[in-house]
Formats: structure tokens, C-alpha cells, sequence
């Protein structure tokens, strides 16, 4: 049986319907306070059967309760770790350590304990050390402490440590890094908004660059490296660097909206986020743009997947072909 944490999320939801897909046995975690309605949104993107929901079955628990956690083990062969916290707002600084870092160690160390066979972390490109010159950075590129860091980029680290840590004491794992994740799923969250956002034609755009691909490549690689038992290595996931630009231009083009035309100066983006930021501070929901948000918006990264390719012989999902298909999904496109 296949332990998956982060089950109701997005990828997560997609890595359970591909395993019930090929008929593997999944115990997924959720909290208690979780909701169901992406996970159930996604079964239905992905055509998954009552028959294949039967080989499914749920457990409540908090990673970072390890003693609630525990039992989930019992029977495991191997374990997909996904659960994380991705925030941009300061606030949330010592929620991602705990989770993102304490979670992780809490899973590491239980699968230690438990025998697990098999191990995979969900990491974050944004785990990987970050160049100034734009030079492409592959999975060798070493990390290093610096302002071009997000909080939420030290949380994934450190929970990489200790993912290394339990490889250290015996555990078989490996790491994935997967770029910007993009799909059909909950269009009001997470990346999600950015389909959102081009619906409502967004006449404004940024000249920054990352690393792009589709959840459902996240989801075959993670199996496919672990039915290959390519242990003790970490592999970037990414299908195409991609301009923040061009992704909205080509949503654009299939929401029948004017693209974007107007360089947003980086003066003004500023502005823009110290005003939302003092909104949401009268109002008590989050800002739709934060200090870190706006910076990544303008940074240039540019990522190797040679490594997978050669690994997998992959070849993954062009990424206009993903906008296309997750627009063609959006609840409210217009006809």
C-alpha cells in the first residue's frame, strides 16, 4: 500500500488518481479541518471510477501530530511526501518551518521506523540555489543563504535536509523539484489563480521567467522514478522556461481577451503591494500580491531538465498545450 500526504491539494489529488489509474492501493492523510471538494473536482478531470475509489481509503491525521500520525504507517511499502504550506505572506514564516520542515521529519522518521521501502519528497525548484547571472541552474547547483530566497523556498530547503538525513540512516528516497505547477483544478487557489486572472483579461504583465510544467508530467515522474528505485538523487521537473508574459498572452488567446500590453514598471508594483498589503491588514484576508510574489515576478530563472529527460526518456507536455487544455476547463470560459 502507498502512503500519499497532501492528498486533498492539487498535486496530490492528481498523484492519488494516477496510482488509482494503475490500480495501486492508497491510504491518503487529510486533516481533519480539510476539504474534499478539489479532490473530487479532480477525480472527475481525470475520469477516475467508483471501482477505482475502492482502492482508496482515508486517514485523519496532522503531520505534525507524529503520535495521530503513527498508525497511518501500518501496512505502508512505500510513501509519497506532498503535504506542504506555499505562502508568500510573512505571517506564515513559522507555519511553513513547521510544517514544511518538522512535517517532513516527523514523515522521515516514522518511515524509518515503519520500514518503508520506498520514499519521495515533493521539493520545490525554489529549493535550489538561485543565480544572479540568469545562468541555468541544474540539480548540482548548491544553495546558498541569500536575499533572492523566499520564506517559503528556506522552508522546502530544510525539509530537504531532512529527507538527506533520513537517506543518511537508511531510508530509500529521493527528490523531486518540480517548477511553477500548472493544471485543471481549483481555479481559486494556488496557481489556479493565474487562470483566474487571465480570465478577467489582465492588461498588465511582468518580465520575469521560471520554470513552467504540467501537474500531470509532477505526477508520472514521481512514479516512474520510484517504480525505477533511482534512490538517493534529486530530479528537476520542469517542461519549458516561460516567460510570465507569454503564459498570459496564451490564455489570452483562449479566453478571446486582448493579451496583456503594458510593461508594469517595478516602482508601481511596489506600490501596489504595500497598498494590498495595508488592505489586508483592515480586512483580514490575504493580499493578492506580497513583497515576495512581486519579486519573483521580475527575476529571470532559467532550469535544466536534462537530467529527468535522459533518466525517464521523457518527454513532457508543452506548456501552451497545458494552458490550453486547463483554460478549456475554466468553469466560467466564455462560449
Amino acid at each position: 500500500m502507498i502512503l500519499v500526504s497532501g492528498a486533498t491539494g492539487f498535486l496530490g489529488s492528481y498523484i492519488v488518481c494516477e496510482l488509482l489509474r494503475q490500480n495501486k492501493k492508497v491510504r491518503a492523510l487529510k486533516r481533519e479541518a480539510s476539504r474534499l471538494s478539489e479532490f473530487e473536482l479532480i477525480c472527475k478531470i481525470n475520469s477516475i471510477t467508483a471501482a477505482q475509489l475502492q482502492n482508496l481509503e482515508w486517514y485523519t491525521a496532522d503531520i505534525l501530530e507524529p503520535g495521530d500520525l503513527e498508525e497511518a504507517f501500518h501496512g505502508i511499502d512505500e510513501v509519497i511526501h506532498s503535504a506542504a504550506i506555499v505562502s508568500f505572506q510573512s505571517k506564515d514564516r513559522n507555519l511553513m518551518i513547521q510544517v514544511n520542515k518538522d512535517g517532513t521529519a516527523n514523515m522521515v522518521n516514522l518511515a524509518l521506523a515503519a520500514g518503508v521501502k520506498k520514499f519521495a519528497y515533493i521539493s520545490s525548484i525554489a529549493a535550489i540555489g538561485r543565480n544572479a547571472d540568469n545562468s541555468l541552474i541544474d540539480e548540482q547547483t548548491k544553495w546558498e543563504n541569500s536575499s533572492l530566497n523566499t520564506v517559503y523556498a528556506e522552508s522546502k530547503y530544510a525539509g530537504e535536509m531532512e529527507v538527506w538525513r533520513g537517506i543518511q540512516e537508511g531510508l530509500n528516497a529521493l527528490i523531486v523539484n518540480p517548477g511553477i505547477i500548472i493544471g485543471a483544478g481549483d481555479f481559486t487557489r494556488g496557481t489556479g489563480k493565474m487562470f483566474e486572472t487571465a480570465f478577467h483579461a489582465i492588461q498588465f504583465y511582468t518580465p520575469g521567467v521560471s520554470g513552467f510544467v504540467d501537474v500531470r508530467d509532477v505526477s508520472k515522474a514521481v512514479l516512474l522514478l520510484m517504480d525505477k528505485n533511482l534512490f538517493n538523487e534529486r530530479f528537476i521537473l520542469v517542461a519549458e522556461n516561460y516567460e510570465f508574459r507569454k503564459f498570459y498572452d496564451e490564455a489570452a488567446e483562449v479566453f478571446h481577451n486582448p493579451k496583456p500590453k503594458f510593461n508594469t514598471p517595478f516602482w508601481m508594483a511596489t506600490l501596489g503591494y504595500t497598498w494590498l498589503g495595508l488592505l489586508s491588514r483592515l480586512t483580514g484576508r490575504p493580499p493578492l500580491i506580497t513583497r515576495e510574489t512581486t519579486a519573483a515576478a521580475y527575476r529571470k530563472y532559467f532550469y535544466d531538465n536534462t537530467k529527468i529527460r535522459k533518466v525517464l526518456d521523457m518527454e513532457f507536455i508543452p506548456v501552451k498545450e497545458t494552458i490550453r487544455w486547463a483554460c478549456s476547463l475554466y468553469p466560467d470560459q466564455a462560449e
